[in-house]
């Protein structure tokens, strides 16, 4: 077992597996590029009292982005326990650092 797996088993917390952790990152980005889009680009977008964007599309994006985080959340290990996939047992196993 590698270091860092023992540091990280002997500090209590939330752990997420890379994968979530990876989606979060991309759910971070597309939020950013949404809050972007949603910018007023023009002078008279910016006095329009109509958003450029319908409500029924903003609607559907947070919905999508709710999914997206209620699906990495599922990940959440707690209380923390680091779960090492194959490859990594199989290291430690042999006495190689992962």
């Amino acid at each position: 077992m590698s270091d860092v797996v023992r540091d990280a088993q002997s500090h209590p917390g939330y752990y997420l597996p890379e994968h979530a952790q990876y989606r979060l990152q991309q759910l971070r980005d597309h939020m950013r590029f949404l809050a972007r889009l949603a910018q007023p680009r023009t002078q008279a977008e910016e006095q329009a009292r109509q958003p450029a964007i319908r409500l029924d599309e903003l609607a559907c994006c947070l919905e999508l982005l709710a999914e997206q985080v209620t699906q990495a959340l599922a990940q959440v290990q707690w209380p923390a326990r680091l779960e090492l996939d194959v490859s990594d047992n199989a290291r430690a196993d042999d006495g190689e650092a992962a």
